[in-house]
């Protein structure tokens, strides 16, 4: 197993400190996919693995790592997986999904994004605009994502949950045809239920019904 020296070495190529986000006053829980750093292992694709004080940032999406107390950033295009702790990450599409087992057949993959919103304006009470899509502070859904807009001294920012279907090593959207396909055996309960509901949002809502689908038990 190889030690942080040759992890630092091998991500500073990928990106090193230039260039990351920074943290600013944005809480923890909010640009980190992790609360805190902690102590974990990367895995590559075409050479093996290495350990550090890892978490990952919601803004850009890159690996973060520290050094003797300072943090940098890589986006090595051949990170493939990250394990921090006990929570494992994929690397697909430049993006991290954090992966949540919900039976030996089905795994969800949870991706959450955090945009920091430079451009936005604040008017009269406090108001704060960008578009005509997003005009206050508060929560909305748009695209089949939830949206939450909150403010940082500096900046506000948009926090953005997407839940996916983790099949084949591949992430796929969480639609009424997808969850058809994976449950072909509750095709007949789905389609009932589907009549007067919408898919689940939430991270905690979702697994709670992919739980349910994967029991057998009722919707």
């Amino acid at each position: 197993m190889k030690k942080i020296v040759l992890l630092l070495s091998l991500l500073l190529a990928g990106g090193g400190a230039f260039g990351q986000e920074a943290r600013g006053d944005m809480p923890a829980d909010v640009f980190y996919l992790l609360p805190e750093f902690r102590q974990g292992m990367v895995y590559f694709s075409g050479q093996g693995p290495a350990q550090g004080e890892l978490n990952i940032c919601a803004v850009d999406q890159t690996l973060r790592f520290m050094d003797k107390g300072q943090e940098l950033a890589s986006d090595a295009d051949n990170i493939l997986r990250v394990v921090i702790d006990t929570v494992v990450f994929v690397r697909i599409d430049d993006a991290f999904y954090r992966l949540y087992p919900v039976s030996d057949e089905v795994t969800l993959a949870y991706r959450r994004d955090v945009e920091i919103l430079r451009d936005v304006k604040t008017g009269a009470y406090g108001i704060q605009s960008r578009t005509s899509s997003i005009r206050e502070v508060g929560s909305l859904q748009a695209d089949g994502m939830m949206y939450t807009l909150k403010s940082t001294k500096s900046y506000p920012y948009n926090v953005t949950e997407s839940c996916f279907l983790y099949l084949a090593g591949n992430v796929t959207p969480l639609t009424k045809r997808s969850v058809r396909k994976l449950f072909p055996a509750r095709k007949d309960d789905l389609d009932a239920w589907l009549k007067n509901h919408a898919l689940p949002k939430t991270l905690d809502d979702t697994r709670a019904f992919l739980s349910r689908l994967s029991a057998g038990e009722a919707l």
